[in-house]
């Protein structure tokens, strides 16, 4: 179920990101803090879809090695400005847009990074993008990880339709949370934990309805 179809929703995000100071946004997400502590022993996290990197500098503040990426130039722009005005060196950040062969060999290039485990990460992503980008998401994800290496992810599902939002109208899909793990089983993933409700991602009056997975990575696809 889609709520708004943008005609091109780059052009949405970089004027999105390009309006807002991305330093105001320095507390991390609910979903960055359950993530946080979730990590086991993962040096490294890659976040997929970083924003405004308020997560991404969240996890390299508190000591893990990140490399966040998303499609917004803009965005980019921004988190690269937070990162040297918060002093950080263990993050770095890389624009590309997942559905390209560009976003893939990218996420191989993260992970060859670190030897140990890893997270990967995508909060408020999925439901950012179209049925076939998310499934190129979960092929590239189980190409780029190793056995092992988990992926946390966090969406707005089909019971959201209906509630309040805060942002102005954009392409936003309402997800099944089935589909999700039946796709991440697919490309060679096994759900370790999975949860949905109110209360987990609340900003202002919108108080979305989410899911939440944790995935990990068993097989090569």
């Amino acid at each position: 179920m889609l709520q708004t179809i943008s005609n091109d929703k780059n052009e949405y995000w970089n004027h999105f990101y390009a309006s807002r100071d991305a330093l105001k946004l320095s507390a991390p997400s609910q979903f960055a803090a359950f993530a946080a502590q979730e990590a086991g022993d993962a040096h490294l996290i890659i976040e997929v879809g970083c924003g405004t990197g308020r997560d991404s500098l969240f996890f390299a503040r508190h000591g893990f090695d990140v490399f966040a990426i998303d499609g917004s130039e803009a965005a980019i722009a921004g988190c690269e400005q937070s990162r040297v005005a918060q002093g950080l060196e263990r993050i770095s950040f890389a624009c590309c847009a997942v559905g390209t062969d560009a976003f893939g060999q990218t996420l191989i290039e993260a992970r060859g990074r670190s030897g140990g485990p890893a997270l990967a990460y995508a909060r408020f992503f999925l439901h950012a993008i179209s049925d076939e980008d998310e499934l190129c998401f979960f092929r590239d994800m189980a190409a780029a990880l190793r056995p092992g290496d988990r992926l946390a992810v966090e969406y707005r599902t089909i019971r959201d339709a209906n509630g309040a939002k805060v942002t102005q109208p954009h392409f936003r899909r309402f997800v099944e949370p089935a589909q999700v793990v039946a796709n991440a089983v697919r490309s060679g993933f096994v759900e370790e934990y999975g949860v949905e409700g109110y209360g987990y991602a609340k900003y202002l009056n919108d108080d979305a309805y989410v899911a939440r997975a944790v995935f990990r990575k068993t097989a090569t696809p």
